[in-house]
């Protein structure tokens, strides 16, 4: 069975444009771990290892080491970087000064005994900015400004209050 996913099969034993100095040199150098495995690996294949004795160093699989060699020998050196550590993620939903603005009507309603929710936020960023933001999110911009979900605690409908009242103790 073929296993390599669709991976035109490049001779792992075909020359590279490196020799194995400049993978070891890359490998002592590297602050990365998963740079330093990578060039382990093209270090051993540049040495004339057997695979299998290289499979089982680096303990990458037949496939793996095909997408690798194939993006080698596309980016050269560039291939073996971690392209996780450029990924800067999503963009903030909301700007700093959006934040600011929010913080400063949160903190303004407060002081007025108004306590907003988590659908206020949402409502309010709606009629502002026109943004639809799910539930989830409001209620990270209130923590941002400071704010945590209130809730009152609940109250059974069957409490005595004048027997609770006995049963506190004096101190």
């Amino acid at each position: 069975m073929d296993y390599n996913c669709g991976i035109k099969q490049i001779p792992l034993t075909a020359p590279l444009a490196h020799d194995a100095d400049t993978f070891w040199h890359l490998y002592r150098a590297s602050t990365c771990a998963v740079e330093r495995r990578r060039a382990q690996l093209f270090a051993l294949l540049a040495e004339g290892r057997p695979v299998p004795e290289i499979l089982q160093v680096t303990r990458y699989n037949r496939v793996t080491v095909y997408g690798l060699v194939k993006r080698y020998r596309e980016q050269g050196l560039a291939g073996l970087r971690d392209a996780r550590h450029a990924n800067q993620g999503a963009p903030r939903l909301l700007t700093a000064e959006q934040q600011q603005t929010l913080a400063a009507r949160l903190h303004a309603d407060f002081e007025q005994g108004i306590v907003w929710s988590g659908k206020d936020v949402q409502d309010w960023l709606q009629q502002q900015y026109g943004m639809s933001v799910h539930l989830g999110r409001t209620y990270e911009f209130l923590r941002a400004a400071g704010f945590t979900p209130q809730r009152p605690r609940p109250r059974h409908i069957g409490g005595d209050e004048a027997a609770k009242e006995a049963f506190k103790t004096k101190s």
